[in-house]
């Protein structure tokens, strides 16, 4: 790898690993609603879709040095339907109050690495500004490879900044899945209420509906 490329790798492996923890931590939280089939429902998705990477390996032990952007893609792929089809399985399979026990707990799973994350990025947050907790935003959340492009930015200030929420990148895994997309737009969103909630208390997460899409904008609190 070259020292440029390499941080690349490196920056979206960490991305792939949060991913992959995410799924754990769905599992661990759905288990004690459900007990083993949680397991039993994670197990289906490991068999369909592939087994997880060990986030604790060193990328230079596991990617394919011959492939390396294939590789980084495959696993993004890979690790967004496990996930997805996961919480579709469990979605499915549960209804009532146990449903709603469920749902609350995937939530929960999405809020908490959120706020994890958040806590981490505001160490390295040198401004506290709108773009600046958008940018440290993205350096956790999976949303595509560089190639793939960004998002469609709306407004971009020291106090505002919107983007359009289309999950263009991750609808496809969604759809791979048969995953409602609209309860992974509101898993998503709870990710990045959580995340900007602990970067930064005195901005917020504003979701908006823009024809059926979602408007996201970290605002400052007035």
């Amino acid at each position: 790898m070259s020292a440029f490329l390499g941080h690349i790798h490196h920056w979206l492996y960490k991305k792939i690993q949060l991913l992959v923890e995410r799924e754990q931590l769905i599992l661990e939280k759905t288990r004690n609603v459900v007990d083993d089939l949680a397991d039993e429902l994670h197990a289906i998705s490991v068999d369909t879709y592939g087994a997880p990477i060990d986030p604790a390996l060193p990328l230079a032990d596991i990617i394919d040095h011959d492939n390396i952007h294939g590789w980084l893609s495959k696993q993004i792929n890979v690790a967004s339907v496990r996930e997805a089809a996961f919480i579709k399985d469990m979605l499915d399979t549960n209804s009532g109050d146990k449903g709603v026990l469920v749902v609350a707990a995937i939530l929960d799973a999405f809020a908490t690495q959120g706020h994890a994350a958040g806590v981490v990025a505001k160490e390295d947050l040198k401004e506290t500004s709108a773009p600046a907790i958008y940018n440290a935003l993205q350096n956790f959340y999976v949303n595509g490879m560089p190639c793939d492009g960004g998002d469609t930015v709306v407004e971009d200030s020291a106090e505002t900044f919107s983007w359009v929420g289309d999950h263009r990148l991750q609808t496809p895994y969604w759809r791979t899945a048969g995953v409602d997309p609209q309860f992974m737009q509101l898993a998503y969103k709870t990710w990045f209420e959580a995340f900007v909630k602990a970067i930064a208390p005195d901005f917020e997460l504003v979701t908006l509906d823009n024809n059926g899409t979602p408007l996201y904008s970290i605002k400052k609190v007035a």
